[in-house]
């Protein structure tokens, strides 16, 4: 049994061999320093506090950024927008049952952060609004 979204969204990630073939790991918050590219950091940003309890189920829409982190060199950068399109369509796709909860995507956007400089590494995102039923 699950003990929270986070925890079921790094379930599902990791669940997924050929999706995690893509990425050197998926971590919580932040990668240990030194992790090699490309890798996936994702956090609860905010759950609206649509909880409502019927028949003692908990429930809520949360917000989850996941960060995709590419080396800072051009082919970085183009296989960053080509992981990006994999990790929306993992995120998209999220609709099951896992550690007691039950959780659907409801809605996704995606951007591309500007780096700080040329040394910095690539930086994508995908938001997941993800609904989510215990």
């Amino acid at each position: 049994m699950a003990d929270s979204v986070e925890e079921v969204v790094y379930s599902y990630l990791t669940a997924d061999a050929s999706f995690l073939a893509n990425f050197t790991g998926v971590y919580w918050v932040e990668a240990p320093e030194g992790t090699a590219y490309p890798y996936i950091t994702y956090f609860l940003v905010d759950d609206n506090g649509n909880e409502e309890y019927l028949k003692k189920d908990d429930q809520g829409d949360a917000r989850v950024q996941f960060d995709l982190w590419t080396a800072p060199t051009h082919s970085g950068a183009i296989s960053g927008a080509k992981l990006r399109t994999t990790l929306r369509e993992k995120v998209k796709a999220f609709n099951e049952t896992r550690g007691g909860y039950s959780l659907t995507t409801i809605g996704i956007t995606e951007q591309t952060i500007p780096r700080e400089s040329e040394s910095a590494p690539f930086h994508f995102v995908v938001d997941g609004i993800i609904r989510w039923r215990k």
